[in-house]
């Protein structure tokens, strides 16, 4: 995808406050959410205020990327976020705890275009059935705009009894797989939350195990955390600096035809300057 996901934050649908707030903040992404933020009898409310809200200050979002994130199909709130969905159009619907591409498919049937064009399918992979059968969603989805994978951490501690370990080390084969099966279809992974807002440390150590393995980036749920993650996914200046190296060295004649060349006692291959064009396409868009 073209959009950068650094940072993506959810704010509940119900806090206009935080709604407000979320447009002056230096992130990629903001996810309304009606889904775990939003208690069942307070359902309707929430879609109203999102829907009275964004009416009026979508445009103090400028370039940032809007998503909402509804309720599963199994509730009886699927149907009017749908609605809500479709009259707002947000860039992208989140669908919750993902474990076929049924929903996805149902979810798109019920989404009315704007100008020929859908909104995007988010899907949050959140339990162990979900990441087992997660090939068959992602392989299936991509037909139906699936574009993007978001971990709910939180929810795959409580639903496999299993301890996170430090640094999460226990969630690493879980991980490890959703990576796999995103990178094989060209899918987005962006990580789970961090709810110890206060904990610069284990935010970063997060954001950085998130980077390693591919992720685009992280959800945060607190303005805190916005500037650690988006450093974090940001390239450092060193690293850009040595990929228009690359680049630069490659577009000389002498190096027309080369495979492999000498570049500062580092050999460099032509995948090193496919790896360095695309980064730095990305760099550069932003």
């Amino acid at each position: 995808m073209n959009q950068r996901l650094r940072s993506v934050l959810y704010v509940p649908a119900l806090n206009e406050k935080a709604m407000r707030k979320s447009a002056t903040l230096d992130v990629d992404a903001v996810i309304f959410d009606l889904e775990d933020s939003v208690f069942p009898e307070q359902k309707a409310q929430a879609r109203l205020r999102l829907a009275e809200f964004l009416a009026k200050e979508r445009e103090q979002f400028h370039s940032k990327y809007l998503a909402i994130r509804i309720n599963a199909q199994d509730t009886d709130f699927w149907k009017d976020d749908l609605s809500t969905v479709n009259q707002m159009k947000p860039d992208a619907v989140v669908l919750p705890k993902v474990v076929s591409p049924k929903v996805i498919f149902d979810t798109t049937a019920a989404l009315r275009t704007s100008n020929g064009i859908l909104p995007k399918i988010w899907c949050m992979v959140e339990n162990p059935l979900g990441i087992l059968r997660l090939e068959d969603t992602v392989e299936n989805g991509i037909k139906a705009g699936l574009e993007c994978l978001i971990l709910g951490t939180n929810d795959l501690v409580k639903d496999s009894d299993l301890d996170p370990g430090k640094d999460r080390c226990n969630l690493l084969p879980w991980f490890s797989h959703v990576m796999l099966v995103a990178k094989s279809f060209g899918v987005a992974v962006i990580d789970g939350v961090l709810n110890d807002i206060n904990n610069t440390e284990t935010l970063r150590a997060e954001s950085e195990m998130a980077k390693a393995l591919g992720m685009s980036g992280k959800t945060i749920i607190h303005p805190s955390q916005v500037d650690v993650v988006n450093q974090c996914f940001d390239p450092s200046p060193e690293q850009v600096s040595w990929w228009r190296k690359i680049v630069e060295a490659y577009n000389r004649p002498e190096h027309a035809s080369s495979g492999v060349i000498n570049l500062e006692g580092t050999m460099v291959e032509r995948l090193h300057l496919e790896i360095a064009q695309r980064r730095l396409q990305e760099y550069d868009r932003t």
